[in-house]
């Protein structure tokens, strides 16, 4: 058997091991039935489960020590979402001025945006361009001060910077699912692929809907990826009005998700259960591609989003049944 035959055997078998420690739908169902946040918390803390990404990003631990080359890249690339998430942490509390300490515990120890020196220098800036000037080149400084210069006064709004930056983490990372080997390309399509295509319709509904983009604008923003979603598709969700997305896209997996979403949240949370179905999907398939690790690592973030709505369904007294409303885990 070859090294990386044998990475992957070892890797799988990590894997599945830890996905059967993972509590599956009926178990959720169990949790939200418990009578108060308190002891719902007690429970989770019974049997290891957090509410925090601290799991999630332990299991991008894992998965990274047992592989390498472009592999190794592009999990690491999947990862760097968390960096993003950091910095746009950071540029709200730029503008909201909030101290460091009032953050600190909620920023991720991922890349130099995390915990530490760089991020309060970060919140010394006193306006939001002052913040971008602050950022070293990669992965965001580049990108973000030449989104500034070409658009203006409107290119420092906060929540274009955001939507910049996360279109740069995840187009870094479709490039680098090109620089895999076809077996590992063809399933890492399959995962990352639909998640990009998940991901572009839930930023087009809320840039449409809640900011009144133009179609221009929306188009800008669009993630140059994706696995259903090309180019032809990206420009429907910039210039179809949202109620005619199904019909528009009649012709990919997303046309009954949009005939029955309607609002963008509901519209993401639909998302994120057909990604989770399809994820599962790619656990029956050749144990000796990228696609297994990826799978397993969105179910873990899937899990984690689970029970913080569990937990904050039972924080404002949420009945059971609106509580599992919002829930996507449907395996188990």
């Amino acid at each position: 058997m070859s090294s990386a035959l044998r990475r992957y055997a070892h890797l799988n078998a990590r894997v599945r091991a830890r996905l059967a420690r993972l509590p599956g739908r009926r178990q959720l169902e169990t949790l939200a039935a418990y009578p108060d946040e308190l002891s719902l918390r007690r429970e989770l803390a019974a049997f290891g489960a957090t509410t925090d990404l601290g799991a999630v990003l332990a299991a991008f631990d894992v998965v990274l020590a047992l592989l390498d080359g472009p592999a190794c890249d592009v999990v690491e690339s999947y990862r760097a979402r968390y960096e993003c998430e950091n910095l746009k942490l950071l540029l709200r509390a730029v503008e909201l001025r909030t101290p460091y300490e009032g953050i600190r515990p909620l920023l991720y120890a991922v890349g130099d945006l995390g915990p530490g020196d760089k991020a309060q220098e970060l919140l010394m800036a006193q306006t939001l361009v002052d913040a971008v000037s602050f950022l070293p080149p990669l992965p965001f400084g580049l990108v973000l001060r030449r989104h500034m210069r070409a658009a203006g006064a409107a290119g420092a709004e906060r929540f274009r910077l955001e939507t910049v930056a996360e279109r740069e983490v995840y187009e870094r990372l479709w490039e680098g699912v090109g620089r895999l080997d076809r077996g590992d390309r063809e399933s890492a399509t399959r995962v990352l692929g639909t998640k990009l295509d998940c991901v572009n319709l839930g930023r087009s509904a809320r840039l449409r809907v809640y900011h009144g983009l133009a179609p221009e604008e929306v188009l800008l923003y669009a993630i140059r990826a994706g696995r259903f979603l090309g180019s032809a598709e990206r420009a429907v969700l910039a210039e179809v009005p949202p109620a005619r997305w199904s019909a528009a896209l009649a012709h990919t997996p997303y046309r009954a998700v949009l005939a029955d979403a309607e609002t963008p949240p509901a519209l993401e949370l639909s998302l994120e259960r057909l990604l989770a179905r399809e994820v599962s999907r790619e656990l029956s398939r050749n144990p000796f591609r990228l696609g297994i690790p990826l799978a397993y690592l969105i179910l873990e973030e899937t899990l984690a989003a689970d029970l913080r709505r569990l937990c904050e369904g039972k924080h404002f007294a949420w009945s059971e049944s609106r509580i599992l409303e919002g829930v996507a885990t449907e395996r188990g």
